[in-house]
């Protein structure tokens, strides 16, 4: 026999959304605010539906844990829409066919599950003790809480959350697309070595400095931002010599009229081995908007904001390891991994400054 618990029950808590779809039978949680959702460009909608980056937290006694839910594989991103790519192993789904989601127990790796076109999926024989459970949701479909089936006799509990809050806003790249799993991708290994609550505003394809995203970070609470920026408007030709960097300027002001001291990193495309000097419709190469990247950081840093910072990324992602990005876009799980190696150091730094500027703050 089973308990069922309310996807509204108050003992389930959730990280990494903006806002909240919510009947008396479901909980959709969303990477934009809902409210505004007819305002966004539709395929940014289409891709803020994604849970990338979200977890769903309680404690439990419970040996087994059903999650009932909506996961329906996205049709652009699964069967004969996906071509094979050598790197990523059988069935080259870097979307929803082979979405999962990944149990975490008092910290640990314990167990994933294949979600895509499911209505549940379990985690089964666990320690009867109460314990921390943390579900890393998929990060390419949408998922939809209908409710959660634990033991009979087992109880429920909130997991608390007082983690500094990142907020990691950017392109696919962010997203992690070519993860296999959810807690694979550069956001969710920085998230869980730091112990930081990750906000993953990463919309594969969709990083064009929308300033509607920008207003939507300026009014969440963040304690160290970032903004992986350049790819998408250069492959997608949106951005240009005139309007690039003066569009990033304007997008770290609006963030800065709510978080004038935050902690930022700007961090320019990484290697893409058929983009560096390929001149799209707009006159731009990839190296170009690394350096238009670097005037901007200038200009904003000359202007009196030392809280901003830059890192090039080619020192994140370089030419030698061009293997581990078999499509030329989106890198494998093993080049999520050296991502997260590579900005770690600076997140922490970003975090120490964070906390000094607090504890600045509070003795005034």
């Amino acid at each position: 026999m089973s308990k069922f618990i309310s996807p509204n029950n108050k003992n389930i808590t959730w990280t990494g959304a903006i806002s909240f779809d919510r009947t008396a039978d479901s909980v959709h949680p969303c990477r934009i605010s809902t409210e505004d959702r007819s305002l966004y460009y539709p395929d940014l909608v289409h891709w803020a539906d994604m849970s990338a980056g979200m977890t769903l937290n309680f404690q439990t006694t419970s040996s087994n844990i059903e999650i009932l839910a909506d996961c329906s594989a996205d049709p652009m991103l699964s069967g004969d829409n996906i071509s094979p790519v050598p790197g990523w192993g059988s069935g080259n789904y870097w979307g929803g066919a082979e979405a999962y989601a990944d149990l975490y127990i008092d910290g640990m790796y314990t167990d994933s599950k294949a979600t895509a076109d499911t209505t549940s999926f379990s985690f089964n024989e666990l320690e009867s003790e109460m314990k921390s459970v943390q579900i890393w949701l998929p990060h390419l479909l949408k998922f939809t809480l209908k409710g959660i089936n634990i033991d009979e006799n087992a109880e429920i509990k909130v997991l608390e959350n007082s983690q500094p809050r990142w907020i990691a806003y950017g392109s696919s790249i962010t997203q992690c697309i070519g993860a296999v799993r959810p807690s694979d991708g550069w956001t969710a290994i920085i998230s869980r070595t730091l112990n930081l609550e990750l906000v993953s505003m990463g919309y594969g394809g969709e990083a064009h400095l929308d300033p509607l995203l920008a207003c939507t970070i300026r009014d969440e609470k963040a304690d160290v931002i970032t903004i992986d920026i350049g790819s998408v408007p250069q492959v997608r030709n949106t951005l240009s010599e005139r309007t690039f960097a003066s569009g990033l300027i304007a997008f770290i002001k609006i963030i800065r009229e709510k978080h004038p001291t935050t902690p930022i990193l700007v961090f320019s495309p990484i290697y893409f081995e058929d983009r560096e000097d390929t001149v799209n419709n707009l006159g731009m190469t990839m190296k170009m908007m690394r350096t238009e990247i670097e005037k901007a950081m200038k200009a904003i840093n000359g202007a009196g904001d030392k809280n901003t910072h830059y890192k090039n990324g080619l020192e994140i992602f370089k030419p030698e390891h061009v293997l581990l990005m078999p499509d030329f876009r989106h890198p494998t799980t093993e080049g999520y991994a050296l991502i997260a190696e590579g900005l770690k150091s600076e997140i922490v730094k970003l975090i120490l400054l964070s906390m000094m500027l607090y504890k600045f703050k509070l003795n005034r």
